[in-house]
């Protein structure tokens, strides 16, 4: 009887002691989870139209400058990134217009300061207005400030391969990118007037 005993008690230790021990083990392979990092509390101080008069129209012009052909009375001149320095300053233009787009999707930016009103109303929209409209939709906002940036991301590859042609095409994504947005939220109600017909009356006739 003692012997058996013994065993039970050997037994009824051993199923103890296993998954303790397992237990011990799992507990100094995994350790826990670090704590979330907490994230900035971002203050956005510039207005959209501040973004767009200080960072995305100058920068843009940088892109679309870069690379012109230019005729005049001395005849046709093309221009383009010539050194390492004027590849740099279009590079640092197309970083600022990326960058510009991050900082329209951020929530929280007015589309102008308390008060300023539409220069040309019935035409262009109220900053109110505009701002209901990027409210009342943020996903068909963000969908366009992500088209200026993947359009500066070309930029980007094309300076990179100094492929001044690239520039010059990816100019028109950037100018695109713009004109959809300012189109949806700036002048919606813009008539632009159709093209006049070119007929035997509208064309000039040779004398």
């Amino acid at each position: 009887m003692p012997r058996f005993r013994g065993l039970a008690l050997t037994g009824a230790l051993l199923l103890f002691t296993v998954p303790f021990l397992a237990a011990a083990c799992q507990s100094q392979s995994a350790p826990p989870p670090a704590p979330a990092e907490p994230q900035p509390a971002y203050a956005p101080t510039a207005t959209i139209k501040d973004l767009m008069q200080s960072i995305v129209d100058p920068n843009a012009d940088v892109v679309w400058l870069s690379v012109t052909t230019v005729q005049d009375a001395k005849g046709i001149t093309d221009k383009a990134p010539k050194d390492d320095e004027e590849w740099k300053a279009v590079r640092h233009g197309a970083i600022a217009l990326a960058e510009a787009a991050n900082l329209l999707m951020m929530p929280g930016r007015s589309v102008a300061r308390p008060g300023e009103k539409s220069e040309t109303p019935g035409v262009e929209l109220e900053p109110s207005e505009m701002d209901a409209l990027i409210a009342k939709d943020r996903a068909s906002w963000q969908m366009r400030a992500l088209a200026l940036h993947a359009a500066a991301l070309d930029v980007l590859k094309a300076v990179d391969t100094k492929d001044s042609q690239k520039v010059f095409e990816v100019g028109e994504e950037i100018e695109r990118a713009c004109e959809n947005c300012h189109s949806h939220y700036w002048y919606p109600n813009e008539k632009i007037p159709p093209v006049p017909e070119l007929t035997t009356e509208t064309v000039p006739q040779k004398k």
